[in-house]
């Protein structure tokens, strides 16, 4: 069946993962981004559950689909319904080529880059991030694509207020604060900086976020860094700690948790 992945979810640290246990599959050449529309975020205020995932398979498979997209994104999570192993049905165009990528939202209307969409936006760019670093591609426009970039469709397809090149860049610097390591800075380091910059991880674990939380936070726009929405001003990633280093005083606005 080319539903077995109905009911399987990833975090976004564990999607990497999964993909690795895999065999790349030689006919993915890109990967296709949708928006699901209905639901939008507002009838979705909590993000997927596994029962809407059932939901969307049955639709599908009402309209004669033998398999669907391959996933599902919302703020947190990955959500599989066709294998990424197998060509999916998502975009008449780009089905014998891309694998398929459905984000939670209507973008005709609601914002991807603040709040929730924004969030959404980054958990998809991070899993097509981790989707090319699978099949071997390079982040460009060719290896990404949108479905109404399909000449055999009319849909808006992820929504009109999606821009591709924002997109790529947002693929660009989730794959890099993905990897950015986060490590425990010692003291000594420590001291031989200045003291009005510290490093972003070694602050914010003192104010009680997780490393995860870390990631979750903390991401990047070319050469700006932001926690949440919060744009870190003067903010710079240090090759030499392997840390994002920002003012004292940009660290202090961030509440403890």
């Amino acid at each position: 069946m080319s539903y077995n992945n109905v009911g399987k979810v990833w975090t976004v640290d564990s999607f990497g993962e999964y993909l690795k246990t895999l065999k790349k599959p030689d006919w993915a050449k890109r990967v296709c981004l949708h928006h699901c529309a209905a639901p939008s975020l507002a009838q979705r205020p909590q993000g997927f559950k596994a029962q809407h995932l059932e939901n969307l398979r049955s639709f599908y498979q009402s309209l004669g689909w033998s398999k669907g997209p391959h996933f599902f994104t919302d703020e947190d999570q990955i959500w599989g319904m066709t294998p990424p192993t197998v060509k999916g049905i998502h975009s008449v165009g780009w089905n014998s080529t891309a694998i398929g990528i459905e984000a939670l939202g209507n973008y005709d209307v609601e914002d991807p880059k603040s709040g929730r969409g924004l969030q959404v936006w980054e958990t998809t760019a991070s899993a097509t991030a981790c989707l090319l670093e699978w099949l071997g591609l390079p982040i460009n426009g060719h290896s990404i694509t949108f479905h109404r970039l399909d000449g055999k469709t009319s849909k808006t397809c992820p929504g009109t207020k999606v821009n591709l090149d924002w997109f790529i860049e947002l693929v660009k610097a989730e794959k890099e604060i993905n990897k950015l390591p986060i490590p425990t800075v010692l003291p000594a380091q420590i001291e031989q900086m200045t003291r009005q910059f510290l490093p972003v991880a070694e602050t914010m674990r003192k104010k009680g976020y997780s490393d995860a939380d870390i990631k979750k936070n903390l991401r990047r726009e070319g050469k700006d860094f932001f926690w949440l929405d919060d744009h870190l001003e003067f903010a710079y990633y240090d090759k030499e700690l392997g840390a994002t280093i920002a003012p004292l005083s940009e660290l202090n606005n961030i509440p403890s948790k």
